[in-house]
């Protein structure tokens, strides 16, 4: 039975797995769906299924192809081994269940109700 989009939505990168190596397994599945993916489409996918911290660097990039999505994800990693980016504190920050910040104690909601003078034909309407 042939894959399908849900199948692709659901697959994660593996502890140990390169983000080369996750690629190839996810674009070789997605070779298999019925009907056939775009380029365009794979590449929405995969950045969207990404962990928050490659989402993050990826997302206002727009590769021209699955190989130069994989190349900046390799870049990526390679930052990561070197220290480049300060993985830790991505981590440790404070976040919702998409990946937004929380503020301690933030405002949700602002409720304003207007008030208006006492006029006279105002206090006629008074139920």
């Amino acid at each position: 039975m042939a894959p399908d989009r849900m199948q692709l939505h659901n697959m994660c990168k593996r502890e140990h797995e390169s983000f080369k190596e996750y690629a190839q397994r996810w674009r070789d599945l997605a070779t298999q769906v019925a009907p056939p993916m775009m380029e365009r489409e794979m590449i929405t996918m995969i950045v969207d299924m990404l962990s928050v911290f490659y989402y993050e660097k990826m997302v206002g990039y727009t590769p021209s192809s699955f190989a130069n999505l994989v190349f900046t994800g390799e870049m990526i990693e390679v930052g990561l081994r070197r220290g480049k980016f300060d993985y830790l504190a991505l981590m440790n920050r404070k976040s919702g269940p998409n990946g937004e910040n929380k503020k301690e104690g933030g405002i949700h909601a602002v409720i304003s109700i207007p008030t208006w003078p006492n006029f006279p034909l105002a206090q006629q309407y008074q139920y």
